[in-house]
């Protein structure tokens, strides 16, 4: 894999900015206001087939797992397994995500880990996400009145290191930019700099995943070794590239400088304000001059 390569992939991932809002996370996706939480997500997906994610809670209503599989017949594709550990201070630890593939026994498991670290304020301090030699490692700074306000991150494999660092605007509870810088320094060459800024612009609707820490897209999604594929290990909400779960309102657009794409979001809601749909359009800029859509919908349940 080249220098080149690498560089590319990770300006096409965005920044690597780990997901944390300055408010305490929460460990039930939904709205706490209206006692509805998330009970599914479905992707659409060609030839009328879809791949649904049922959520799954404790008797302390805390998301504990996540079964994804496909419909209408789950037989004949893959089954997945999202596992949530939590402290005696109800804080996440660990999420465990594995994918059973298909055929069944034909391949071994696929497997990505978040661990979780806290500082004594009880805010995330560190994330690590595996697997990576030794994956993905970031560590997170706030202000005085517990804001997140930057990211450092590190990422080392076959002679290069990537370090970087993400600074956020917040304006109220909505982050309006990312500006991150790279830096790839290989063994016995030059450092190769970059740097962006990612701005965004929102609804006045409930995100339900605000605060929410991690919520893994099906497979391959995640499961990538960037030593192989330096591509953005891409989450529905969350996690390492994924900054949706920052703002306490939907995003309406998200437009990296230079990023080479842009995002839009277009949304369904239910009489509680909460999104019952949501259509996302990627678009390339030449020479690519592409579209890609995504659509998922949401499905809530009482609490």
């Amino acid at each position: 894999m080249s220098i080149r390569h690498l560089l590319i992939g990770l300006l096409l991932a965005g920044s690597l900015a780990a997901c944390f809002d300055h408010r305490d996370l929460t460990v039930t996706p939904g709205s706490s206001a209206s006692r509805l939480r998330v009970k599914s997500i479905t992707m659409e997906l060609p030839n009328n087939l879809a791949k649904v994610s049922q959520f799954r809670y404790d008797a302390q209503n805390r998301l504990s797992s996540i079964l994804t599989y496909q419909t209408p017949d789950s037989s004949i594709s893959e089954i997945e397994y999202s596992n949530y550990q939590y402290d005696a201070q109800n804080r996440l630890t660990r999420l465990h995500h594995e994918a059973v593939l298909y055929p069944r026994g034909s391949q071994p498991n696929r497997v990505e880990q978040y661990d979780y670290l806290y500082n004594t304020a009880g805010q995330v301090s560190q994330l690590t996400h595996s697997p990576g030699e030794p994956g993905y490692v970031l560590g997170f700074n706030y202000n005085s009145a517990g804001q997140l306000t930057s990211s450092g991150r590190f990422y080392s494999t076959g002679g290069l290191q990537v370090q970087g660092l993400d600074v956020f605007t917040f304006s109220g509870k909505n982050l309006t930019a990312d500006s991150n810088r790279t830096t790839i320094i290989a063994k016995g060459g030059p450092a190769i700099p970059s740097s962006g800024t990612t701005r965004f612009t929102y609804d006045d609707k409930v995100n339900p995943f605000y605060g929410v820490y991690v919520i893994p897209a099906p497979y391959p999604n995640g499961f990538v070794n960037p030593r192989f594929s330096p591509s953005a290990i891409y989450t529905y909400f969350g996690g390492i590239d994924n900054a949706l779960n920052l703002s306490q309102n939907n995003v309406l657009t998200s437009v990296p400088n230079g990023g080479g794409r842009t995002f839009t979001y277009q949304y369904q809601y239910n009489a509680q304000n909460l999104p019952t749909m949501r259509i996302r359009t990627t678009t390339y800029s030449p020479p690519n001059s592409t579209v890609e859509v995504e659509t998922l919908r949401f499905e809530y349940e009482s609490y």
